[in-house]
């Protein structure tokens, strides 16, 4: 039997969601929504879905199995504890958390109540990284990376203007865009640590920066990313092999729909996540890694300063 799931937060991302759920098979089943905003849960009230404006009421059905953590950046931390503490397994989007101590302490809530403590990374499900990765046999044939995760913030954001308060999303594009790109860097590289940081603001909000990293394999790693990007949307890494092979993924090549690349990549997301579940282990790991990342790199920056 599908696991039932619940989805707190119906924002710009929850179409994903909710359409992997009602059109892939073998995923969890959607049971429950919430958010604070009526008209966003009203048409799932309609259809007899359980729909709730407080996440708590949420987590008191005893019949959801897990949730899907779907809120602005700062309410992460809260919302991902007191759902593991009533019993649900966790998927959340990305950052996991703010900081690395809340980072830390979530997962020492998912060991200790044995519960899933799951990261949304969808570039790593992509289609064309994938199958760039087939064609590597081991790191060690790894020469160097590249990667260029480029847009502009406010076509992305839609409704959601948090995500322009860098109070409530924990920076700029190295908050936003960082963990999904050292998430997908990490995937096949392993450990990354940050060797540099150059970094543009506007305001309060870092909107581009330059980042230098190296992987636990030596291998070197340059990220840029940029929130004012005026030219639609990049998202692309480049892998140079040390035979002269060079390995260009434009995850968005053949998606023409803005954001179309993400249905694909939502439903692999879940069927991880119930992957995840059924073999249990899984802790939060790669979650904490990319907040310890994003972190590094504000501090790389200061110290460059």
């Amino acid at each position: 039997m599908a696991r039932k799931v619940g989805l707190i937060g119906m924002g710009v991302i929850s179409k994903f969601y909710v359409h992997a759920m009602r059109n892939e098979a073998g995923l969890p089943q959607l049971a429950a929504v919430c958010d604070l905003n009526l008209e966003r849960i009203a048409a799932f009230q309609e259809e007899g879905l359980h729909a709730y404006r407080d996440y708590r009421e949420l987590l008191r059905q005893q019949n959801l199995d897990a949730v899907i953590v779907n809120v602005p950046n700062d309410k992460h931390y809260e919302i991902c504890r007191e759902a593991m503490l009533a019993g649900k397994h966790v998927c959340c989007e990305k950052p996991m958390a703010l900081t690395l101590q809340e980072a830390g302490e979530l997962a020492a809530w998912s060991r200790s109540t044995g519960k899933t403590l799951f990261t949304a990374f969808h570039r790593r499900y992509n289609v064309h990284f994938q199958q760039a990765l087939e064609r590597i046999s081991t790191r060690d044939e790894i020469a160097s990376v590249e990667a260029r995760y480029l847009e502009k913030i406010e076509e992305h954001a839609g409704e959601d203007r948090w995500y322009l308060d860098p109070a409530r999303c924990g920076g700029g594009c190295i908050a936003d865009n960082g963990p999904n790109v050292y998430d997908t860097l990490a995937f096949f590289l392993g450990r990354l640590d940050v060797v540099s940081a150059d970094i543009s603001w506007t305001g309060q909000a870092d909107t581009e920066a330059r980042v230098e990293l190296v992987s636990e394999t030596g291998v070197p790693v340059s990220v840029h990313l940029d929130w004012a990007y005026p030219h639609g949307e990049k998202k692309e890494v480049l892998i140079r092999l040390k035979d002269g092979t060079e390995l260009n993924v434009d995850m968005l090549a053949g998606f023409e729909a803005f954001k179309s690349s993400l249905y694909h990549e939502y439903a692999e997301i879940l069927r991880d996540f119930d992957a995840k579940i059924e073999a249990g282990g899984c802790h939060g790991e790669d979650g904490l890694d990319a907040v310890r990342l994003v972190r590094d790199t504000y501090l790389a920056e200061t110290v460059r300063s």
